[in-house]
């Protein structure tokens, strides 16, 4: 019988030809592969120096920002600061010359129209040196170890005179070392403890300082018998000039802020808890 015509196989399998062509295929197919891969890195290259770009850009955008919001909170805090004394000197001035002319009633009215005038320059200037010291807060802060016991004995020596006029009770527990710039914590600590005392109820201020240590954190504490926060006003009172009462409570509504600034700079997190009866406890988070 005469043979086959057909291209030689293999007992068990394929040609070496048709072996070949196969190879060949898989070649050109992962040739392709390749190609696809190196665009699509060459792709993922180009979009990432583009995204690192944008983020640079959008950075010093950021950065420029707040340098100008800077300048302007010195300016506006500082360089205002000598129009208001002058306003406040002529003022001074009117007043001892309207008493010194002995009219009748006269003394009075013009008194009473330069208190206002004084007391508007008074709480602007409250105002203007609380901007310039919410303005001079760092982005970045020096970060060294801190003796939080140690912060809290100056803070009792700075309020010294708050404390007792209010009959405030300050105490604390055994408290950690934390890690960040010690002027900035005792600022921060100051304006919590003043808070408490400002926003007391009827019976003495008691203001107790806590902290507990976690993996990645510290929170500390600062409890007080106050007044409370409503549920609605937790997040509120740590905006720039909110302010929850009146004229009848004296402050410029930039404490709460200027904590929210220093923790925030220190990479941490700030939020106050309280049924709006009795009392708060605020919190705050540091890396450690």
């Amino acid at each position: 019988m005469a043979p086959s015509s057909s291209s030689p196989k293999t007992r068990n399998g394929p040609s070496p030809k048709a072996r070949r062509s196969t190879l060949k295929a898989e070649l050109a197919r992962l040739a392709l592969e390749c190609d696809r891969l190196r665009l699509e890195k060459e792709n993922g290259e180009r979009l990432l120096i583009e995204a690192q770009h944008l983020a640079a850009q959008r950075e010093e955008t950021l950065r420029s920002v707040i340098e100008e919001f800077q300048q302007f909170a010195y300016a506006a805090s500082h360089d205002l600061q000598e129009p208001l004394r002058l306003i406040n000197s002529y003022a001074q001035l009117l007043e001892r010359s309207f008493n010194g002319e002995n009219r009748p009633g006269a003394g009075a009215e013009s008194a009473e129209f330069l208190g206002y005038i004084q007391s508007g320059v008074s709480r602007m200037t409250v105002l203007m040196r609380d901007l310039l010291a919410y303005s001079h807060v760092p982005q970045h802060p020096r970060r060294f170890a801190v003796n939080l016991e140690g912060v809290i004995e100056g803070v009792r020596l700075k309020l010294y005179k708050e404390l007792s006029e209010s009959q405030a009770e300050l105490t604390r527990d055994a408290l950690p070392e934390v890690i960040g710039d010690e002027a900035l914590l005792a600022q921060l600590l100051a304006h919590l403890v003043s808070n408490s005392i400002k926003f007391r109820a009827a019976d003495a201020p008691r203001i107790h300082i806590a902290a507990a240590e976690h993996d990645e954190e510290t929170v500390v504490s600062v409890r007080d018998n106050g007044q409370g926060i409503a549920a609605k006003f937790q997040a509120q009172v740590f905006g720039v000039f909110k302010r929850l009462h009146g004229r009848e409570v004296p402050g410029t509504g930039i404490g709460l802020a200027m904590c929210q600034k220093i923790v925030r700079c220190h990479g941490g997190r700030i939020w106050v808890e309280s049924d709006g009866k009795t009392g708060s406890t605020f919190f705050f988070s540091l890396p450690r």
